[in-house]
């Protein structure tokens, strides 16, 4: 038997990856029921995005935006980085780190959206535990930077017909 030689770079585990924490949310992201870009753009989002601005209606709905530091625009191919993270997502085996790390980022997702604090907290203690520390608080220092600035109030006339009716059923409930 001859042993084949194995041409380029020795594959990288996961959990030395550069992208890891990007191909986690990824995994979770897809699990969810996102499309593959959708989630590359909110695994981006979450690890590496830019600047998170907020705009507040009247304390009760919030819009938000962030801006995604990408490669340079290809005009030839303007999904090209996004394509790149959902093919290394795709490609890597599962490990311990991956797997633990992506149903941690899904577990605290559904545990915010549920106000369950007791699994919040235990989603965020997992996640600190597997390395995620400088990823959350990147993350909180942008979220915070957002609701220290000063913006103008959105412009309500630009809300769909639902938003605008929660808004109202919101305004004429009695304040406890």
């Amino acid at each position: 038997m001859t042993s084949r030689c194995h041409l380029g770079r020795p594959p990288v585990p996961i959990e030395r990856d550069p992208q890891r924490f990007e191909v986690a949310c990824w995994w979770a992201f897809t699990e969810m029921g996102l499309g593959k870009f959708d989630a590359a753009r909110r695994a981006l989002l979450a690890v590496r995005g830019g600047a998170i601005t907020l705009e507040d209606v009247e304390g009760v709905l919030i819009r938000a935006s962030a801006t995604i530091p990408l490669p340079p625009f290809d005009p030839d191919d303007p999904d090209k980085s996004l394509r790149r993270l959902s093919a290394k997502a795709q490609r890597a085996k599962p490990s311990p780190w991956l797997t633990t790390s992506a149903g941690f980022v899904q577990g605290l997702i559904t545990f915010i959206a549920g106000n369950n604090i007791t699994g919040v907290c235990v989603a965020y203690d997992g996640l600190i535990k597997l390395g995620w520390g400088p990823v959350i608080l990147g993350l909180a220092d942008r979220i915070e930077t957002a609701l220290r600035s000063n913006l103008p109030p959105a412009e309500i006339e630009k809300l769909s017909p639902a938003v605008r009716r929660l808004l109202a059923d919101l305004r004429s409930k009695p304040k406890k």
